[in-house]
């Protein structure tokens, strides 16, 4: 399925690798690296992440490093839209925002 990145997906992953890059530059691309493949794959099995609380979400955690990435799939438009990549601290998506 071709994947989309929500607007705001993309400022947090700005975010994570701005953040990230002032304290360790090696680690920002690895972290980044990691989430962009796991993205690529979501795009290949878009059911491969777990069901959110919220209707429709689906959420994948990003192993070995504290992020997350929320998305929905349409089968509609045949395409997968990251809507949120957040640090698994935050709150997830319908929960308080």
């Amino acid at each position: 399925m071709k994947v989309r990145y929500a607007e705001t997906a993309l400022r947090e992953l700005d975010g994570i690798f701005a953040y990230l890059h002032e304290r360790n530059r090696s680690a920002a691309v690895a972290v980044v690296d990691r989430i962009e493949r796991l993205v690529e794959l979501i795009g290949e099995l878009p059911f491969i992440g777990h069901l959110t609380d919220e209707e429709g979400i689906r959420m994948m955690p990003v192993v070995r490093y504290p992020f997350l990435i929320f998305y929905a799939v349409s089968d509609t438009t045949d395409e997968v839209v990251i809507l949120h990549i957040r640090h698994a601290a935050r709150l997830r998506p319908g929960q308080g925002e």
